[in-house]
Formats: C-alpha cells, sequence, structure tokens
C-alpha cells in the first residue's frame, strides 16, 4: 500500500511558509519542498518527528496509508 504524505496540508492550516518551516525544523526549503510534491523516497523517523513537533501534530497527521 502506497503511503501519502499530508505535509503541505498540515503547514498550510499552520498557516506556515516552505521557508518557515524549513528554518524551523533545520531542512533546506529545497527537502521540504520534495516532501510536500512527493519526490522524495522517505522520511528519516527523527525528521518526522521534528516536523509533528514544529506543526504541533501527529505522525497519523502527515503520513497516511492509501
Amino acid at each position: 500500500m502506497p503511503v501519502k504524505i499530508n505535509l503541505k496540508e498540515v503547514r498550510e492550516l499552520r498557516e506556515m511558509s516552505q521557508y518557515e518551516l524549513a528554518q524551523k525544523t533545520g531542512m533546506s526549503p529545497q527537502n521540504v519542498q520534495k516532501l510536500e510534491q512527493g519526490r522524495s523516497k522517505g522520511i528519516q523517523l527523527d525528521t518526522l518527528d521534528t516536523l509533528c513537533e514544529v506543526l504541533d501534530c501527529k505522525v497519523q497527521d502527515i503520513l497516511v496509508r492509501v
């Protein structure tokens, strides 16, 4: 089963730009963009944890099995 990354939707609900998310997580804006566009082959668990902390959400808000 494929897994969809809902990072863009969660980020936009928090009214945060890609650049702001990148700054707060220590990621590059390009990596945030790749994740949002589904062009990334995977995501590190520590990166996922950081995203959830910054976006104040749960893992299942970002990753959805389709």
